[in-house]
């Protein structure tokens, strides 16, 4: 369809809940009270029934308050009750409490068993702030699938303290009535915000970071899979579109990079990387900034089965290939270019304009045409002939279109005068009295592991793209870590019922480097195991694995002479064996120790709260701790700055040392944004640099030297992480801040002097050790004398390449082959095939046993705007006989499959125990 499939939308902004009870609308309307609960009787509960873990419950002077503890507190509503339901119904509860956290509130059209009619999918979570004060919030729960709602349930969060005057549902007037194509009359606007209608559109004026106006909407999903939306801000980083269907639960949301130059943009979503567009499109909304006290000009918002706007340039990268620019090193400066609207751009032709003293080397060719949701990409190779600083200028031409220009700042000094050496140069360790851990993830060691990366190359490490498991790496990884304090690493360890993945790091990297005995090392074992793959049997086999190859190592990290491990998801242990049987795996595994003449094992759970703790240390773990705790102290949408997490973290360190049987390892964050993973749906804590990293690390000292003397705390904090480059979290020196983040734990928590000499291999006349680059063109992998690329996957084992096949035994039931960066159109591709054979290994085969068994495949993509998911993928049936089959995959039916191809993945079967042989993989015209 076309026109008549298309609508406009002029409306502001939207968010799920509001921390202010303000609500407007732009259109005369009203609200009905369905149902409320108000505590207005001393003692009367009102129906709401606590469990265990609520204590101290009290009705008093019109306020109901209770305290948490546990991981589990629940208030359930006994009292019987039915409202019918509608999209546009709100539950509003009045609340403060002493502590930040999310609360949830879980809803049911039912009382079936199991859990008397509650299910995970039936709750709406939201963000609570603890610093006391009364706040209203409003929770949008477009539970209008249920039909009915006849039981509710409250559940605030572990340890700590609640005060609520009062529970409702409250029906918004503004959703009632069919809503065909055509221009919106009405919206309601939830929080403070003003709108003011203008000639051409409408004024936003935010003056508070959580903020609602809800437009409701009909539209397809499938066709309309494109929404536009047009506006001049003026501040901030990020808008966020809202959405919800007729077909699903909950208020969903896509967050997107905006200019805030004051010049009206048009943003071009495609929606269908957001895998809940389906169905009808029932509500949508926009948070046109998340910056706070300013305007937003809204000219329109576009849902349409076509690209809307006129073709608009943005250059989406401007960097130089180079983390330590010289003087007189030849080096690479690269632009990526988008088109970001909805009409082909053609002709694309870029220049560059450098310093004086800056030689160009070489150019980029001009780029034909750039179609929506494609990148082009030029390069240039320069050399400086001199010490200098400057500024590089870009501009960007394309036929019909403005040209664009960007700006970059240059500074190429001499290189330090040092000695050239023939390796990494000895370390001169410092230390305070704290132990100082980072978490260290083993994920870099090809180019297709890199390639997310590219993007951002303000994470680039100053060893460039490295080859992770490289020696010299890892001694260059122990110098630059001891000579600011840090102690151990933590080295992310996987291991899935014997399989193990990415142990490059650690066993051909740390434990083959020159100076491993400079930096001491434990296990973060990372059991991101399938359901019912633990095991009182596993629990001993892994600890013999450790006892055999680590734990009598003399860098091993010991506490009270017991080598230390940190259990990543403690809640798989619970949930496979229950508390009582992880208790006895725990007994096991340290009998197991002391029986090899060990002193024991200190085990430590990862947690996000006091109620965590309790049960950790109920489960017999002997301390605790977290990975990164990056939502904690949010207070709007997916992006949040870094400032209001240091702050959160603050107050649960001391909330859990204070409420926990056993010690804290304090953890601190490196921050998040894991936007290379995730795209635009990524949680980002943005504004983090080495000053109000420092601050983190100075509250975190001030913790241990608070509570460690209290034996409520170790002495000993935990930093995620060195190299977390795709959650963005990582202190490794980089490109953008250099060896910032290093020198904040230097000064913090050593007594070392604040000047000192940092090299890089440029400066003591070291090549790096890089990976090798794949050509982005390739559309055929054959497996003939190597893994082309394929060189990452999960849940399965013994991965290799053998008589031309891509070979690997199932561990799981989601085993996934992962393949190289490429960029191909996906135009040009109609089918992918696939000649694969599946074998099913058995232990002490019969006769009787089945000798095919019928399964299914799947094969996934991700494009330049479409991120991998269920939606952007083909299933097909495959057959586990032993015999070679050719798969092909008619990827052309799918609408997802269009823009630039940038990865594959095989999902070959959902079978454990599977022996998969893959003898190539061909995208075909």
């Amino acid at each position: 369809m076309q026109g008549a499939a298309k609508f406009a939308v002029v409306l502001a902004f939207m968010l799920a809940i509001s921390l202010s009870p303000k609500v407007s609308h732009i259109a005369p309307q009203s609200e009905r009270v369905l149902a409320q609960w108000q505590f207005e009787r001393n003692g009367d509960l009102q129906g709401w029934q606590p469990n265990s873990q609520v204590k101290d419950v009290k009705v008093a002077n019109g306020i109901l308050s209770f305290r948490t503890e546990g991981d589990d507190p629940i208030l359930e509503l006994r009292a019987p009750f039915e409202i019918p339901t509608s999209p546009w119904q709100v539950i509003e509860i009045r609340l403060k409490a002493d502590r930040d956290g999310v609360a949830e509130f879980f809803w049911s059209n039912t009382t079936e068993p199991p859990y008397g009619g509650f299910r995970p999918h039936k709750r709406t979570p939201f963000s609570v702030i603890g610093d006391g004060k009364w706040r209203t919030y409003r929770i949008l729960p477009f539970w209008h699938l249920e039909g009915k709602i006849i039981r509710l349930r409250f559940d605030p969060f572990g340890g700590a303290n609640f005060e609520v005057e009062f529970i409702r549902i409250v029906e918004l007037e503004t959703g009632r009535g069919t809503r065909d194509a055509g221009r919106i009359t009405e919206w309601l606007v939830i929080g403070d915000t003003s709108v003011k209608r203008e000639k051409e559109g409408w004024t936003v004026t935010m003056n508070e970071p959580n903020a609602l106006l809800l437009a409701p909407v009909s539209a397809d999903a499938e066709t309309n899979s494109f929404v536009s939306v047009r506006m001049a801000a003026y501040k901030g980083k990020t808008a966020t579109l809202f959405f919800a269907t007729e077909q699903m639960h909950g208020l969903h949301s896509r967050s997107f990079p905006i200019i805030a130059d004051g010049k009206p943009h048009t943003y071009t979503l495609d929606m269908l990387a957001s895998p809940e567009w389906q169905g009808r499109i029932i509500a949508v909304g926009l948070r046109p900034t998340d910056a706070v006290g300013t305007k937003v000009q809204l000219l329109s918002v576009q849902i349409s089965d076509q690209l809307e706007g006129e073709p608009e340039l943005q250059v989406k990268v401007f960097a130089l290939d180079d983390a330590t620019p010289r003087a007189n090193v030849p080096t690479e400066i690269f632009a990526i270019v988008t088109n970001r609207s909805g009409q082909t751009l053609r002709n694309l032709k870029a220049t560059l304009r450098l310093p004086v003293g800056v030689e160009v080397i070489s150019h980029p060719e001009p780029v034909e045409q750039l179609g929506f949701g494609e990148g082009a990409e030029f390069h240039w190779r320069i050399v400086a002939r001199k010490p200098l600083k400057g500024t590089a200028v870009l501009t960007v031409f394309a036929d019909k279109v403005p040209p664009v220009t960007s700006k970059l700042a240059l500074n190429f000094p001499q290189r330090l005068t040092v000695a050239k050496h023939d390796y990494v140069p000895e370390p001169k360790p410092v230390r305070g009295k704290y132990e100082v851990g980072v978490y260290y993830f083993p994920g870099w060691k090809s180019w297709s592991q890199w390639l997310p990366i590219l993007a951002f190359p303000e994470r680039k490490p100053i060893l460039g793209w490295y080859c992770e498991g490289d020696p010299e790496v890892a001694d260059w990884h122990i110098k630059w870590a001891v000579e600011h304090g840090i102690t151990f690493f933590a080295y992310d360890w996987y291991w899935i019922q014997g399989a193990r993945i990415l142990e490059h790091a650690l066993h051909d990297g740390y434990m083959k480097a020159r100076y491993r005995h400079l930096l001491k090392f434990c296990l973060l074992w990372a059991n991101h195991n399938p359901p019912k793959t633990s095991s009182l049997e596993d629990c001993v086999a892994v600890t013999r694995f450790w006892i055999e190859r680590y734990f009598r190592l003399p860098e091993y990290l010991t506490i009270d002479g017991k080598p230390v491990v940190i259990i990543f998801s403690p809640h798989r242990l619970t949930e496979d064996l229950g508390s009582e049987g992880v208790r006895k795996a725990f007994e096991a595994m340290r009998r197991e120790c002391v029986n090899h003449g060990l002193k024991g094992l200190y085990i430590v759970a990862c947690v996000a709260n006091a109620g965590q703790a309790q049960r950790a240390a109920a489960e017999g773990y002997d301390a605790v701790t977290a990975y990164n705790w990056a939502t904690l102290g949010m207070k709007s949408g997916e992006w949040s700055p870094f400032d209001s997490l240091i702050e959160a973290y603050k107050r649960n360190w001391e909330h859990i040392a204070q409420n926990s049987p056993i010690p804290l390892i304090a953890p601190i964050s490196g921050g998040w944004d894991s936007r290379p993973w995730h795209g635009d749906n990524a949680i980002v804590r943005f504004g983090r640099n080495p000053e109000n990293f420092k601050s983190h690390l100075k509250d975190a000292k001030s913790f241990l030297d608070k509570f460690v003397p209290q034996g409520k705390a170790l002495p000993i904090t935990l930093i995620e992480a060195w190299n977390e480059w795709g959650e963005g979290s990582y202190i490794e020196p980089h490109a953008e801040f250099g060896f910032g983040y290093l020198d904040a734990i230097r000064e913090v928590f050593t007594d070392a002097p604040k000047k000192h000499i940092d090299l890089a291999p440029v400066d003591v006349g070291l090549a790096l050790k890089e990976v090798e680059r794949l050509p982005l063109d390739k559309s055929s992998w054959e497996f003939e004398r190597d893994m082309e690329g394929w060189e990452n996957w999960m849940y399965l084992a013994n991965v290799r390449v053998e008589n031309g096949c891509l070979i690997g035994r199932t561990t799981g039931n989601d085993p996934a082959f992962f393949g190289p960066p490429v960029q191909l159109r996906a135009s040009k591709y109609r089918f992918v095939t696939v000649r694969m054979r599946l074998t099913k290994l058995r232990e002490g085969e019969s006769s009787d046993e089945p000798k095919t068994l019928q399964d299914v495949g799947q094969l996934f993509w991700q494009t330049l705007t479409l991120h991998e998911s269920e939606a952007t993928s083909v299933r097909f049936k495959v057959q586990i006989d032993g015999q070679w089959h050719e798969y092909l995959l008619p990827v052309h039916e799918n609408r997802r499959w269009r823009g630039t191809v940038t990865r594959l993945r095989i999902d070959p079967c959902t079978n454990a125990n599977v022996l998969v042989e893959i003898d190539y993989i061909r995208l075909e015209p």
